[in-house]
């Protein structure tokens, strides 16, 4: 494709071919002139070229080839609502799935290991392919399950995803997920009112809860699950600094599954909502990780969890150093810092007719901050979700 400059543009031209901001994303179709508002954006944006086979002319110039894909377009909400219901489909089914698991447990004392195995493969799957789509924890939802079920569900999503990020092969990265589909199964042997409670624990009663490592890795073994698994559930609570439970490990006697399942665990639990505190957006969720960087937390896990779902998380809402506001679609693989943001709401403050999508590796269209859930209201009225 040919590179044109912004200024060399004349307005209200046309293009006889679709007109990209990079190789990938479509900025405008034949069919469409270059109004100056979109110039003028633009070049307030950081962009100062533009690429097309094609030159600007008068008049629209329709295609006549046939049978060539449609690109990938900037507004394409419509898609990204399906592939998000596919997702939340994908959620729902695994959340299904662990109350099985958890019920037949309970009532049947059986725990299939080639059963769950196979369903720890499909999770792998998808979040290989809708991996954009079953990171967004925060929006994920379910109002018929409890906390359990749904925090499991969480935490093995985002223990595949950064088992992945981290390069964990093929038989690690099944292990690792199903330690993390079974890390709370010494849990419902407890009685209910421990993990749902909306109330301040007793000592005894946080004692109780720091058994359930132990209840869980008793329980695997006595199924022979693999030792590693076994192993992981146990330490899934220990922190570096040699502050955890329930053997007070640090440093690298604690294994690196253990290490990640921490970390996830802690992210899914901090952007749900619980009976005693809303969730947390993914950004504030993870500056709070950051914090227990070295002490509480591995540093190298950590940053395979931003890489993961980006220092601003998909899904977050942001508002750009130029002042324009929008929703993180995409994170950067490069440089979590700078994901990809769809932008809505331009720097005048005025609803764009189309929304655009943004890199976010310039000082004029960089992020600024997360936006709060009032001022999301004011760009989608309907899109703050009630997360669990």
């Amino acid at each position: 494709m040919n590179k044109i400059l912004i200024s060399s543009i004349p307005p209200n031209a046309y293009f006889s071919s679709p007109v990209y901001l990079d190789d990938k994303y479509i900025l405008l179709s034949q069919d469409t002139p270059v109004r100056e508002s979109l110039l003028k954006r633009l070049r307030t944006w950081g962009y100062s070229y533009v690429f097309s086979d094609g030159q600007p002319t008068a008049a629209p110039v329709m295609p006549t080839i046939t049978g060539v894909p449609e690109p990938i377009t900037l507004d394409d909400d419509v898609k990204d609502q399906d592939q998000f219901k596919t997702a939340q489909q994908f959620f729902k089914e695994l959340l299904d799935f662990i109350e099985r698991i958890f019920t037949d447990f309970i009532t049947k004392n059986e725990l299939s290991i080639p059963r769950i195995t196979e369903k720890v493969k499909d999770l792998i799957v998808q979040v290989k392919e809708q991996r954009n789509y079953i990171l967004r924890l925060a929006d994920l939802s379910s109002q018929e399950k409890n906390y359990i079920v749904i925090h499991t569900a969480k935490t093995a999503i985002l223990s595949v995803a950064i088992g992945m990020q981290m390069k964990l092969p093929p038989h690690k990265l099944i292990e690792l997920g199903l330690a993390a589909l079974l890390h709370e199964i010494g849990m419902i042997r407890l009685p209910p009112q421990l993990y749902m409670s909306n109330r301040i624990l007793t000592p005894e009663e946080k004692r109780a809860i720091t058994a359930h490592p132990i209840i869980g890795y008793k329980i695997l073994k006595t199924f022979s699950f693999p030792v590693s698994v076994c192993l992981t559930v146990l330490e899934h609570h220990e922190h570096l600094d040699g502050t955890g439970y329930p053997r007070q490990l640090s440093g690298d006697r604690i294994s690196l599954p253990a290490r990640i399942l921490a970390v996830a665990g802690s992210y899914a639990a901090l952007v749900s909502k619980r009976p005693y505190r809303p969730g947390k957006d993914g950004h504030t969720s993870l500056l709070d990780l950051l914090r227990g960087k070295g002490t509480q937390y591995d540093e190298n896990v950590l940053k395979a969890l931003i890489f993961v779902v980006s220092l601003y998380p998909i899904g977050t809402y942001v508002q750009l150093a130029n002042g324009s506001k929008g929703v993180v679609v995409e994170p950067n693989i490069e440089n979590p810092r700078f994901p990809l943001v769809k932008v809505y709401i331009a720097d005048t403050g005025d609803p764009l007719k189309e929304p655009i999508l943004v890199k976010t590796d310039t000082e004029a269209t960089k992020i600024a901050r997360a936006l709060t859930k009032e001022e999301i209201l004011q760009i989608h009225p309907n899109s703050v979700q009630i997360s669990n």
